[in-house]
Formats: C-alpha cells, structure tokens, sequence
C-alpha cells in the first residue's frame, strides 16, 4: 500500500506527463496551422498563372470570330483552357493538404485540450492563470479552425465551378462550323472560368489573413503549455536541474515548419 507522500508524487508526475503532452500537441497545431497558411499562399500563387491563360481567352474569341482561318485560333482557345483546367486540378490538390493539415492542427488542439482538462482535475499546486490564458486561447483557435474548414470547403467548390465552365470548350470540336457559336462558347467559358476564380482568390486572400490572426493565439498557447509543463516537471522533479532527466516539451526548433511536397511541387510548376 503506498504512503501519501508517494500517492502525491505519483500524481505530481501525472500532471508532469500530462502538461507535456498539451504542449508537444499545441505546437504540434501550431506548426501545422503555419503549414496550412505556407500552403494557402503557394495556391493562390499558382492560380494567378490559370487566371492568366482565362484573361487570353477572349481575344482568341474574337479572332475565331473574324479571322480568315478561325481553326488555329479555336486550337489556341482549347489549349489555353486545358491549362488553365491542369492548374485549376493542381490547385485542387493544394486545397486538399491545406484541408489535411488543418484537420491535423484541429486534432492536435483537442489532444491538448483534453490533457489540459485531465491535468485541471489533479489535486496539485495549479496556476490558476494560465490555464484560464490557455483556455482562452484554445476556445479561439478552435472558432478559428472551423471558419477555416468553411473557407477550404468554399475555395473547392469554386474550384469545381471553373472546372466546369471550361469543360464545353475544352471537350469541344477543333472544327468550327459556326463562328459565332464557337466565339461565344469561348466566351462562356472565360467568363464562368473568371468569375470563379476571382471569387476563389478572394476567398483564399481572405483565408491567409485569418490565418494570420491565429498565429498569435497559437504562438502563445504553445509557449504557454511549455512553460507550464517545465514548471509541472520541476516540481514532479524536487532534484537540483543538472540532476533532473526528464523529456522536455518539443522545442520551437524541433518543430520548424517543413515545406510540404505540394508547396514545392506548386512551386516549380
């Protein structure tokens, strides 16, 4: 049967354990949430080029329209549209690792909440301060990541949207029987491509400020959590510091965001 003063250290090292474990899962968020935003930006990069090749479209309408020989023009209208389609699927992909990696950041902060919570109910010695900051900061963070997830769903969407405006005419004859009609499928199809992707870059423009007003809450929640669990560690630890041997919290280093194999493929494109 253990003494009281080892049933307290048994639940001083739990608390020790536990703060650890909200501190490496906050910085895990907060890491993942900045890989989140690295990507966020390299897509809206890239979709600068497609809008780029959704801009020419309508001259090559015009010269369908009125050229002596309008096939080559219809060809260039049809290749201009496959690009900007190619890119619009690569941005897709992008969208998707931002998803992946707020969904990561999302259950990153539930694991350090939960461990929170768990340490919140140990009878030790608690700063009562910090984790009302740490609460704050996570209920934050947590509104943050679901108008996130909304602002994600609603780039794809538009995605999918632009996509579908250039289908006509990239599916469409090379042949041209009638100018006119050929002209105003081209014209179309830029204008629904546009209109989309203006919306998309708006959106994602609106989605990098969010997420640069996140990073503060999610800055200081995992400086927080370390500093609170080097202090349940000390004292899960009564030896002098030289002599103390436990894992400390994931270092801000060791956590340095690395640039996803999407960014870097985006980017070389």
């Amino acid at each position: 049967m253990s003494t009281p003063a080892q049933e307290q250290q048994r639940v001083q090292q739990r608390a020790a354990q536990l703060a650890e474990t909200a501190a490496n899962a906050l910085n895990a968020a907060r890491v993942s949430l900045l890989q989140a935003a690295d990507v966020t930006r390299d897509v809206d990069a890239y979709l600068r080029r497609s809008e780029q090749e959704v801009f020419e479209l309508p001259v090559q309408a015009q010269r369908v329209q009125f050229a002596e020989e309008p096939r080559p023009f219809q060809r260039n209208a049809q290749e201009l549209a496959d690009q900007a389609d190619q890119r619009l699927r690569a941005g897709r992909r992008g969208i998707d690792e931002v998803r992946d990696r707020v969904g990561d950041g999302a259950r990153a902060l539930k694991a350090g909440r939960d461990a929170l919570t768990e340490l919140s109910t140990l009878p030790v010695q608690h700063d009562h301060a910090a984790m009302d900051r740490l609460s704050h900061q996570l209920n934050s963070l947590d509104r943050a990541v679901g108008n996130f997830s909304e602002s994600i769903d609603s780039a794809d969407r538009r995605l999918v949207a632009a996509r579908e405006a250039l289908d006509p005419l990239i599916n469409s004859s090379v042949h041209v029987d009638d100018r006119q009609a050929a002209a105003a499928r081209i014209t179309t199809a830029a204008q629904g491509a546009d209109t989309q992707l203006m919306q998309t870059r708006s959106g994602l423009n609106s989605l990098n400020e969010a997420f640069d007003d996140s990073r503060v809450d999610s800055h200081q929640a995992a400086a927080e959590s370390a500093d609170l669990a080097r202090a349940f560690h000390a004292a899960a630890n009564p030896t002098p510091r030289s002599a103390q041997q436990h894992q400390a919290a994931a270092t801000e280093e060791a956590h340095k965001p690395k640039e996803s194999e999407i960014s870097s493929r985006l980017r070389d494109l």
